[in-house]
């Protein structure tokens, strides 16, 4: 079994063609919709690995502020930008089409980078005490390793509750009847999730030796996943 990790249009094209089998990280129903809109003729919906995943803008806790209807306020402070990622990301196609023109943030820059750029800038700001917006999501190891607070968002511009899906080519159900079995069992919860990312993206741990050792720690949860 082969594990690549790429962009999420390259990631939908990917199974939508059978060039993989399946992902991991669908949002559904709002960050993936226009993914989903273009291949679901195509892919397999196998199951929800984690439910009440949330968009959100996120702001250091020492930022004096609660809501995005207040952002507006404070452009200087915030110096007129949201530090977004990849630009094909669900969450920047909601933050620059729905919610910028929602809050009055029109003139707004959000500038495309990539997480690990993102997660850097806000570092830097929180050393430095500086106000700074991004774009984020929850479970994300950052609100471990940060004191982080998500930004209300009152008209659910970047949608409301999400699910994290294993979607599928056509034909896998089929094809590997145990594997689809396994990933219809499999289930986290916001804390699970939050631990294996901290080992990867703070304790530095390669994805595959952090899972590894969390299954080791955890085989009562995984034995549950294999019955």
């Amino acid at each position: 079994m082969e594990l690549s990790s790429v962009a999420a249009g390259v990631m939908w094209e990917s199974i939508a063609t059978g060039d993989q089998d399946f992902i991991t990280t669908a949002w559904l129903p709002y960050t993936h919709q226009s993914y989903w809109e273009a291949h679901k003729d195509d892919v397999d919906r196998i199951g929800a690995v984690y439910e009440g995943a949330v968009l959100a803008i996120v702001v250091p806790d020492y930022v004096t502020i609660d809501s995005l209807t207040e952002m507006a306020d404070h452009a200087e402070e915030f110096d007129n930008r949201i530090v977004g990622i990849d630009p094909s990301a669900g969450v920047m196609e909601a933050t620059k089409n729905a919610l910028m023109p929602n809050y009055g943030l029109d003139d707004w820059e959000l500038s495309e980078s990539s997480e690990a750029a993102m997660i850097a800038e806000l570092e830097r700001s929180i050393n430095n005490q500086d106000w700074v917006a991004v774009t984020g999501w929850a479970p994300h190891w950052k609100f471990a390793a940060y004191d982080l607070k998500m930004l209300e968002d009152p008209d659910e511009t970047l949608g409301g509750q999400e699910e994290i899906v294993v979607v599928a080519r056509e034909g896998f159900r089929e094809d590997f009847p145990e594997v689809t079995s396994f990933l219809e069992n499999w289930k986290m919860t916001s804390a699970q999730l939050g631990e294996i990312m901290y080992m990867i993206n703070v304790d530095g741990m390669g994805p595959a030796e952090a899972a590894a050792q969390w299954v080791e720690e955890n085989q009562n949860v995984v034995d549950s996943w294999l019955s």
